[in-house]
């Protein structure tokens, strides 16, 4: 601005000193020289509050929710992503950070990229449990089987049938964190109780109605509930009428009773009773009851009461509890069942009942058992394993050694029974340094653990080995865009790979195309990972001209393009450390024109490459061949490069190049 004033002020004088005096051309130049070139190249990494800045900018011009919500990523993250890219975000700072910049200035601003995470990190957030129906599988019985593999049912043998029966959906490539009991000691044969249900009441509080999950305590005509009682330290459930004003009927209700495996069960409880003045308790079950409340009233139950003895003393006072027997419920093997303890009784005054009876003994039960004796198999003891499996698309086999799954003997060693959040940056490290004292730079692990004191949760990282360090990888990375001011604003310049030729594309040419002008040999993927062409075959020289041609590139918008790529090439009839033969059969061409298929060299252009890039044809060690500037090109939308060989049979100079790892980008620095 300060020039420009001067300027305006010099012109002034200069129409007042010379009055008419010709002077169109007499401050020829003045201007350019003065004329501000503001063209600067700018290189800067993003902080916080660029971040801040850069997604409050982009709240400002989204036009739906969907790139408001792109916008507070920014915000959140602190870092881009491939579907909010910096390409589209960054530009919209750069006003406010580089004022009076002139048109073709640069500015390369690093930022942070995050990356896709691994799919197993997710899958692995779930410890999977194995339950009895998995280890009933394992064993291939219902009933004569353990809840834990040995060495004979061992897990290998048995976990992707598990697996595969628990996940059927599943798609290859899945994971899953598993939780199994393993015993070191083979199963063996003995006598042991099974029990369906049991219930000692222990859990309940005295003086508060009893309240387990998913058992009803329900009075169908009062308001009376079974209740918790403690006596010498013994909790039990009670009931009575004695003062409750109404009719009653309380059923107490269990859960249900799975006897589909059962042999011989036997139902037993032990029953004290006070104030005895009627009989009011009866025992029941049932096989069409729904475990709703709704239908206690409505369900068939049949009277177990006659099985037991049930005290009709004293009739004041209370008795001592006493075992009340036992009932057969052979007939109800292969059934769902349920019991309910069901009181019936009048509680009303002398006034209100007339000459009904009053109905208010005090019924107290505990130690409520369904069992029976069995020969099963056991185990001495168990400990449980913990391992990460991947689904093959066809079978659930161990993942790699890279996956690290946390044992007992882990956590026990570190004094923790899970890691949090916030200790696994503490204790994970440390845990890798002392598990793996000869890992290598580089290595990677991918550590599965238990994240909390639900047994369900679970959680898994990557570290590196880096400078002899076990780090966090967070998939974040530093990268840089480049920015070019134009006369429509700050606009992104692609820096990405525009093509390339590596082994990833199998056994064919990708998307370049060979060329074969003279000769039988033509340009051919070789199974060891790079492109070949040679013209001698089985002992002999042949006459050849092949070109490999890439697809069509748009340097319009580069700024300073460059190919690199490693090769080697031997046996094309130089001696005496000469490569002049070889310098003639192994050239790079670029062309602005070609449609991929001409090779008229008056289309193309060959490259001067520098003595450097030659192989020395005395091994075949691939040499890179440095970065070759493409510069000359760019402007242009339809740019090819051509590998072109020669061979001649008159010469015996039909040598072999080996070509790989092909890339043209745009250099940032």
């Amino acid at each position: 601005m300060k020039n420009r004033h001067i300027l305006s002020l010099g012109l002034s004088m200069a129409l007042l000193v010379g009055g008419c005096t010709e002077y169109n051309d007499q401050f020829e130049g003045l201007y350019d020289e003065v004329k501000p070139s503001n063209v600067l190249t700018h290189n800067y990494e993003l902080t916080a509050a660029d971040y801040t800045k850069i997604s409050d900018l982009a709240k400002k011009v989204a036009t739906n929710a969907e790139d408001t919500a792109k916008a507070e990523s920014i915000k959140t993250n602190m870092y881009f992503t491939e579907t909010v890219p910096a390409a589209d975000y960054v530009k919209l700072l750069l006003p406010e950070m580089f004022l009076y910049n002139d048109l073709g200035s640069k500015a390369f601003i690093t930022h942070r990229l995050g990356e896709d995470k691994p799919a197993f990190l997710t899958d692995l957030r779930t410890v999977n449990i194995l339950n009895a129906a998995d280890y009933q599988l394992a064993w291939e019985s219902e009933t004569a089987y353990v809840s834990a593999f040995t060495p004979t049912v061992t897990a290998s043998a048995n976990m992707s049938a598990i697996l595969k029966a628990k996940f059927p959906t599943a798609t290859a490539d899945q994971y899953k964190f598993v939780e199994y009991n393993y015993s070191a000691e083979d199963a063996t044969s003995q006598s042991t109780e099974v029990e369906y249900k049991a219930e000692d009441f222990e859990t309940q509080t005295a003086y508060q109605n009893i309240t387990i999950e998913g058992w009803i305590n329900k009075d169908f005509v009062g308001t009376l509930a079974w209740a918790g009682r403690s006596y010498s330290g013994n909790l039990y459930a009670q009931v009575s009428a004695n003062n409750s004003g109404s009719l009653n009927q309380v059923y107490l209700v269990t859960t249900q009773i799975d006897l589909s495996n059962a042999i011989a069960p036997l139902f037993s409880f032990d029953i004290n009773v006070g104030y005895w003045n009627a009989n009011c308790l009866s025992v029941l079950i049932s096989e069409d009851f729904d475990g709703t409340e709704g239908d206690v009233t409505t369900a068939t139950w049949t009277d177990l009461s006659s099985n037991f003895t049930i005290p009709v003393t004293p009739t004041t006072g209370y008795g001592v509890f006493a075992p009340a027997g036992t009932a057969d419920l052979s007939s109800y093997v292969g059934k769902k069942v349920y019991i309910a303890f069901k009181y019936d009784a009048d509680g009303r005054s002398d006034a209100d009942r007339g000459t009904d009876p009053k109905k208010t003994t005090t019924y107290q039960i505990d130690n409520i058992k369904v069992s029976e004796e069995k020969v099963a198999l056991t185990v001495p003891s168990t400990e449980k394993q913990y391992v990460a499996y991947k689904y093959n698309g066809s079978t659930w086999v161990t993942a790699d050694n890279s996956f690290v799954a946390l044992q007992p003997a882990d956590y026990a060693s570190i004094g923790l029974s899970y890691i949090s959040s916030a200790n696994a940056p503490i204790y994970l490290p440390n845990f890798l340094r002392s598990k793996f004292p000869y890992a290598l730079e580089g290595d990677v692990k991918n550590l599965v653990y238990k994240s909390g004191s639900n047994p369900a949760y679970s959680a898994a990282a990557q570290y590196t080995l880096t400078n002899g360090v076990w780090e966090a990888n967070d998939f974040i990375i530093n990268e840089v865009a480049q920015f070019s001011l134009k006369s429509t604003g700050w606009e992104f310049i692609d820096t990405d790979i525009l093509i390339g030729l590596n082994d990833g594309v199998g056994s064919n040419l990708g998307d370049f195309t060979a060329v074969s002008v003279v000769g039988d040999q033509v340009w051919a993927w070789d199974s060891y990972g790079y492109m070949k062409m040679t013209g001698y075959v089985s002992g002999s020289y042949f006459d050849n001209e092949d070109w490999l041609i890439s697809p069509a590139m748009n340097l319009s918008e580069r700024q300073n393009p460059v190919i690199t790529f490693d090769h080697v090439g031997r046996y094309f009839g130089d001696s005496g450390g000469s490569n002049e033969k070889m310098k003639i059969a192994i050239t790079v061409w670029v062309s602005t024109t070609s449609d991929g298929t001409s090779v008229d060299e008056a289309e193309w252009t060959k490259l001067e490459l520098p003595e450097s890039f030659y192989p020395s044809g005395a091994n075949w060690t691939f040499i890179p061949s440095g970065e070759l500037s493409l510069v000359d090109f760019i402007g242009n939308s339809n740019v090819r490069i051509a590998f072109k060989y020669l061979s001649s049979a008159a010469d015996n100079a039909a040598g072999t190049w080996e070509v790989k790892n092909v890339y043209v980008y745009e250099k940032t620095e």
